[in-house]
């Protein structure tokens, strides 16, 4: 028999609070809806797992082992069966050696022990959907024969993204077995949706009004938490499609949300439920190799790139990764791969920012019926490209702090410690 709990607290920030997640720096002047932490435990005979989804940009390992330090005095689980994953929100908070990320860190850890504390017999089960009206990959290949990250809508000069997409939305549904819900995990692979910058405002962005949007169409109150996938190349830009409305505030992320939504809700549906199926976890620290220390033919470059009037998104990015990012990254970066069983179901949690060819690579090489790949997961340490993204640039490599192949390095390390549950 299967208990489980789940709890949502808010994780709001005081106005002034840094929003992160562009070139420049923004500070909170208003809130357009609030940032939760949201909670899933399961428990079968003394051995289940935690879930937790923040709706945060991402937050850096060592203050989740922290939170997961004190889960395991709360509640008795190992690491391994606790995965703390961020949204990547961009109008969420900054998180660092602050007062906000102590009040972060108890926020976890008392969602952790309030699901835990209000655990019931429930049945599980999982299904997917797909929506692939708002998922476009953003890297796309130019007349010139160079690879472009978000070089505009309607630029003449675009042939064709030079990637996929992962249309999947994975769900997990806890419910009493008089179909009374529990909880709801959704899955998908998809960059914020964001707001206009002048807005200033703190959102959960549309994994927040997800959770909102369900609970309407169910008509009920339950915890609902929509976690994001292998995004690192995937937005909700068509840029061989027209502009939105220059007006086009929050409603997007509402559209995005309802879709998902609906797609969860037709996954819900059709699921066969149980109240007794296998539960494990495990998890494993590797080792991230970090690109060179700037050479001064870098620091030429970067004086070059400051004068240029419009910079490309790879050239920003090359040019914060040198004279801010690579500060103080040691030649070897430790990070976490996790994976979980829930029956049937595979949870593969990885570090960053995965690339979707990763992520359905993964999913593809998993031994589970379906597989999910929860990304910010255990820690935030930027982009995780493929190999052949060095060699195409575009952003996402130029961003990343590693040398080519990490993103395969955590690939297969999940797809190890996923075929080891099996």
């Amino acid at each position: 028999m299967i208990s489980a709990g789940a709890t949502c607290l808010d994780i709001t920030p005081p106005l002034g609070t840094m929003i992160p997640g562009l070139f420049h720096d923004r500070f909170a002047e208003r809130v357009h809806d609030p940032l939760h932490v949201r909670s899933f435990v399961m428990d079968q005979g003394g051995e289940g797992v935690a879930i937790v989804v923040c709706d945060l940009i991402g937050v850096k390992r060592d203050y989740l082992d922290r939170a997961k330090d004190r889960i395991t005095e709360a509640i008795g689980f190992g690491a391994e069966r606790i995965l703390i994953s961020c949204t990547h929100t961009h109008t969420g908070a900054a998180t660092g050696d602050d007062a906000y990320t102590e009040f972060l860190i108890d926020r976890i850890v008392d969602a952790v022990r309030l699901a835990w504390e209000d655990r019931k017999p429930v049945e599980v089960s999982f299904g997917q959907a797909s929506e692939d009206r708002v998922v476009f990959n953003r890297r796309y290949r130019m007349t010139d024969g160079s690879v472009r990250t978000n070089p505009g809508v309607g630029n003449p000069d675009v042939v064709e993204p030079v990637g996929p997409v992962d249309p999947e939305i994975g769900v997990l549904c806890l419910q009493e077995a008089d179909g009374q819900p529990v909880g709801l995990l959704a899955n998908y692979a998809l960059h914020y949706v964001g707001a206009p910058d002048a807005q200033r405002s703190i959102s959960a962005d549309y994994f927040g009004a997800f959770s909102s949007v369900i609970q309407r169409m169910r008509d009920d109150r339950f915890v609902a938490a929509l976690a994001n996938g292998a995004c690192g190349d995937i937005n909700n830009v068509d840029v061989q499609g027209g502009k939105r409305p220059q007006n086009d505030c929050f409603q997007h992320s509402e559209r995005v949300a309802g879709l998902i939504a609906a797609g969860a809700m037709w996954a819900w549906n059709e699921m066969d439920f149980a109240d007794d199926v296998p539960i494990d976890a495990a998890i494993q620290e590797i080792s991230l190799e970090r690109k060179p220390k700037p050479s001064e033919a870098d620091l030429e470059r970067v004086r070059e790139m400051e004068g240029k009037e419009k910079a490309t998104m790879a050239e920003r990015a090359f040019v914060r990764r040198i004279t801010k990012r690579m500060a103080d990254v040691p030649d070897q970066v430790q990070t976490w791969v996790q994976a979980l069983r829930i029956g049937d179901l595979g949870i593969a949690a990885v570090p960053g920012e995965l690339m979707v060819e990763l992520g359905l690579d993964l999913k593809a090489r998993s031994p589970f019926a379906q597989t999910m790949v929860i990304e910010l997961a255990n820690d935030s340490v930027g982009y995780l490209p493929t190999r052949k993204s060095y060699d195409e640039g575009g952003y996402e490599p130029e961003a990343s702090l590693f040398a080519p192949g990490c993103g395969e390095q955590i690939t297969d390390a999940a797809v190890n410690l996923l075929t080891e549950l099996a």
